[in-house]
This record gives C-alpha cells, structure tokens and sequence, in this order.
C-alpha cells in the first residue's frame, strides 16, 4: 500500500497544532505495519523548495508555495500512490489537491480535525463551507473521523460516501524511556493542590470556565492552577478574569518536559467546548494522571471505561466534575490504570494505523 499525505506545515509533533501530531504518528506506524508513506507538505518557511525533513520512518517533502515545481511533484506522487489522504478543513490547497486526484483517478481520504463542530462555524466559513467545502467533501471516497460523534456533525451538513472511524493516539514508544515514577508519592506533598491544562490557549479551550469554576470550590486545601501552552491573548484574559486563585503560566511544554509538568500534576483537566478526545488528553492518560474532561471533548463513547472523570463545560459543571474527582481520591489509583488500559486498546498510532490502513485497501 502506498500513501500519499498533504498537508499544511512539516509534520512535526514538537508543535502546539495537533494536526502535525496527527499525521507524525499515523505516518510513522502506518509505514511500521507495512505502507509506503510519502508526505508533501506546504510551509510558508520551509528553506527551500522541496526540502527533505527527515521524520521518525518517514520524509516530508516542504514547499513554500503553489508553483509548477510542487504541482509536478503532486502529479508524479499521484502516478505512484495508491490513495491520497488529506487533512484539514477552509483550505483551498486541499481543494486543489482533491480535484487533481479526481482527474487523476486517485481515491481521497479526507480528515477534518474536528473542523465542522458547530461552535467553530463562524459565518464566513458556513458560507465557504455552503459554497465550495461541501461538493468537496461529498466527492471524497471516505471521511476520516477521529470521533463517533464527528460523523454526525458532518451529516448535518452534508452527505459523505462513507465514513472511517479512528480516533486520535499516543506514541508508546515516547513513554518506554520516561523513567520517571509516576504515583502518588512523586507528587508535591503539601497542601496545595495542582490542577493543570496543556494545549493551545484559545476561546474555544474554554479556560476562563475552568478559573470560574475553580473559584467556586469550596476546599480547604490552596488551589493553584498551571497553564501550559503558547502566549496568546486569550490568555490575556484568563490571567485579568482570575480572582481568587492562583495562575501559574509556564509556557509550552514539548518532549520530556511535558511529560514532567503533567506528572507534577494533582488533576488535569481539558474543558474544551469543541474537541475530540484530544492528544493532551490522552498524553495524561498514558502517564497516570487523573483527568477531568468535558463531554463536549467527545469523550462520551469512553466514559463507560472509567478511565477518568467527566463534566459539563460550564463554570458550574467543571467546578462540580472537579469537586466529585476530589472527593474521589481513593478511587484514582484505579481510575488511572483503567486510563492506561484505554490507551493500550484503543488511543495508540500502532492501532490507529492498523484502522486506516484495512480501510485504504477496501476503497483501492
């Protein structure tokens, strides 16, 4: 099986954009169990054009821009791939492609990333999406869904060939060398408690709800709240809203740093109003820390796992969701490793891969 990737950017997991995450991982174990992976990104600073990045089993070839150079590139990849698979949504480089592959009679798998959850359709893209996005959409032989609750987004706007269901992953093998222990006792002990959150700091991330709903604990113990993730100026107004607790901003974390500020952890949550079971999530779970989730994350189809904790995305429902995980402290060793049976079976590039590839062969 060979398959041919686009996408925006090089691919590169040490990134806040998940989409390089993504497509890092399904590349690398896709071409583990077998496939012949090619990837040909566009990057505005790539140094020139057609660079080779070398990644983990896998090369990215990096354009700057359009030009007859990277259109012949993607023609000579059409001639010796067997399906192409897109990532990403508004992205006229992705219609292009598309339309390329259909002339060339080359099948297409299209993965939105959540693109199409209602709260992130802002007027200008229902209209890009009414009047360009949806033909192409419907003329893919199959839609990628990370989530089972993606597909039926999607069928409220349009009316798909088919669908793939495989949801997001982590890289085991980043964990085999984190040597660190990770149990109650590698934690700070004192009376405060550390609740955290990874990932991009923007409106759709919901963390003012989270400060909101930390202000309305009622604890005995100090609350400090850590933050990690690229400045923005959502952040701006997470940091002016607070008022009664304390906000640490530590910045990005990548590699084994991440892993260390999510181990420093007492709870994480993600309290996202649109997302699928995000990779920082599933980064928590893997390590052993407990983890508070909005249902709104898509993570509903999980919660019977009890591998963590679940709320509402209100101020009220996340200050409940991390009164009740709490309450439940004798529960978390459990909890924890029910967390990392989850990611064993089901949220791992190794089995993701395995779930694309079948489903590449049935549309070739």
């Amino acid at each position: 099986m060979k398959v041919l990737h686009f996408i925006l950017g090089k691919a590169n997991k040490d990134r806040p954009n998940g989409v390089n995450q993504v497509i890092a991982g399904i590349c690398k174990y896709s071409s583990i169990n077998g496939a012949k992976i090619k990837v040909i990104g566009l990057a505005s600073n790539a140094s020139n054009e057609g660079e080779i990045i070398s990644r983990d089993k896998f090369d990215v070839i990096v354009y700057s821009y359009w030009s007859f150079k990277l259109y012949k590139e993607i023609i000579k990849s059409f001639r010796w791939c067997d399906i192409v698979h897109l990532h990403g949504v508004y992205n006229f480089s992705n219609i292009i492609v598309a339309f390329l592959a259909r002339l060339n009679k080359v099948p297409y798998v299209l993965t939105l990333h959540n693109g199409l959850a209602p709260k992130m359709m802002k007027f200008r893209k229902r209209v890009f999406d009414f009047v360009i996005q949806k033909k192409h959409i419907e003329n893919a032989s199959a839609i990628h869904c990370l989530a089972q609750e993606e597909a039926s987004e999607i069928l409220e706007r349009c009316n798909p060939k088919s669908f793939i269901y495989a949801p997001n992953g982590v890289d085991l093998e980043d964990y085999e060398s984190y040597s660190k222990a990770i149990n109650s006792n590698s934690k700070k002990q004192n009376s405060n408690i550390a609740i955290g959150y990874l990932g991009r700091i923007s409106e759709e991330k919901n963390l003012l709800n989270l400060v909101k709903g930390i202000e309305m604990l009622n604890v005995k113990d100090n609350i400090i709240l850590k933050i990690a993730g690229p400045k923005s100026k959502y952040l701006e107004k997470i940091l002016s809203h607070a008022v009664s607790i304390e906000i640490e901003y530590v910045g990005p974390k990548y590699g084994n740093e991440k892993l260390d500020f999510i181990s420093s952890l007492d709870l994480f949550v993600h309290p996202s109003l649109a997302d699928v079971f995000s990779i920082a999530a599933m980064e928590v779970l893997t390590i052993g820390t407990p983890l508070l989730i909005s249902r709104t994350s898509k993570a509903s189809h999980f919660y019977n796992t009890n591998g963590f904790f679940m709320c509402e995305p209100t101020a009220y429902g996340i200050s409940q969701g991390i009164q009740d995980a709490l309450d439940r402290k004798n529960e978390w060793s459990q909890i924890t490793q029910n967390g990392k049976s989850l990611i064993l079976q089901t949220f791992n590039w190794d089995s993701v891969s395995s779930i694309l590839l079948k489903a590449y062969m049935k549309l070739v």
